[in-house]
């Protein structure tokens, strides 16, 4: 774990076109397929289907509307949500979302997920998790926040996301504290209470949990 690492091979490029990447996300589609969320070569964020033994497939689509980085995706009531940050290193900035109908697209946006001014309430897109609970289905931001060098004081946003189906666009609300009944998928704003760091929670299956069955 300290150190000696070696190249070997050549390096890994993405199909069609050879493209060297980087900021890898990973997302999950209803029928089981697994697709490569990628900041690929020439600013386009790139997405590959995986094939069976886990190496990259066939291109499904990309995004080549502007410089952006850190994708990620969600899926509501067969609608396709792709989340990206833009490239402006350690710096948080206004994340966007683009909408569309299947994963092979076409895109359509951007929108800001969080007021403007706010730059994604200094943080950046990772993951967008999903909890189907009995009562309700919740998606969860996953931001990470750097700090100026993407150091040890950098730390993580986790927030609610409204979806508006009939205009295709998700919204964060700041919430400085915040919970969710992995059970049930109900998210509460509780007043006052302990706070949770991230570092203390439990993660069961694809659940992260706090406490006594809460994700704070």
């Amino acid at each position: 774990m300290v150190g000696g690492y070696k190249l070997h091979g050549a390096a890994v490029t993405i199909p069609p076109n050879g493209y060297t990447y980087s900021d890898t996300g990973m997302f999950q589609d209803t029928d089981g397929s697994w697709y490569i969320l990628t900041s690929a070569d020439h600013n386009i964020v790139q997405i590959n289907k995986l094939n069976s033994d886990g190496s990259i497939g066939a291109r499904a689509s990309q995004l080549a509307a502007g410089a952006y980085e850190a994708p990620g995706i969600l899926k509501v009531s067969g609608t396709y949500y792709l989340i990206v940050s833009g490239k402006t290193g350690w710096r948080s900035n206004p994340n966007k979302v683009f909408s569309a109908p299947s994963i092979a697209g076409p895109w359509t946006g951007p929108s800001n997920i969080a007021p403007e001014a706010e730059k994604t309430y200094n943080s950046q897109n990772t993951f967008e998790l999903t909890i189907a609970g009995s009562q309700a289905t919740t998606y969860i931001y996953m931001g990470d926040s750097w700090d100026s060098k993407g150091g040890p004081n950098s730390n993580h946003v986790w927030l609610p996301i409204k979806v508006d189906g009939s205009k295709k666009t998700l919204t964060l609300d700041w919430h400085a504290m915040w919970k969710v009944d992995v059970k049930t998928g109900v998210v509460s704003f509780p007043k006052a209470g302990r706070r949770y760091e991230v570092a203390d929670a439990e993660v069961i299956g694809k659940r992260g949990v706090v406490g006594k069955g809460l994700l704070r």
